[in-house]
């Protein structure tokens, strides 16, 4: 409608435009103040820079914001994560002091804790690249 080259075939039917990488450029808009306040609103509910939510918007797939609770849930891992590391220290503790006893009827026990060790770092391990992903790429505003 306004002069331009009509969209491809394949852009037409819906489908998504690969992405070239590379390095990003400055693109200036001019919006009614209503429409940059409420791009501003929506990019930071989605916790992306509001140039990231506008190719997100380009590429079809607006980000979603982010839920009222997400603060919350974050906050409640890292300290779910830090009790169980508490836990597995003191399993550790045990596993060394049941090494002095020698008796064989504790080694079935033994070879139980260690799994039980083994499960929680692979757990902490998750938990702790989860927490980097989740928590906020951009530094709160005062």
């Amino acid at each position: 409608m306004l002069g331009e080259e009509a969209p491809s075939d394949e852009v037409a039917a819906g489908q998504q435009r690969p992405v070239t990488a590379g390095p990003a450029v400055k693109v200036t808009l001019r919006l009614p103040p209503a429409q940059a306040a409420l791009l501003a609103a929506r990019a930071r509910a989605a916790d992306v820079a509001q140039g990231n939510y506008v190719a997100a918007l380009l590429d079809g797939i607006p980000p979603a914001p982010l839920p009222s609770d997400y603060a919350a849930a974050v906050q409640a891992l890292i300290v779910s994560t830090d009790r169980l590391a508490a836990i597995s220290v003191d399993l550790n503790a045990f596993l060394r002091l049941l090494g002095h006893v020698p008796s064989a009827e504790l080694e079935r026990y033994r070879a139980g804790l260690r799994d039980l060790v083994d499960d929680v770092r692979k757990h902490l391990a998750s938990a702790a690249t989860l927490i980097a992903e989740l928590r906020p790429a951009r530094r709160p505003r005062p």
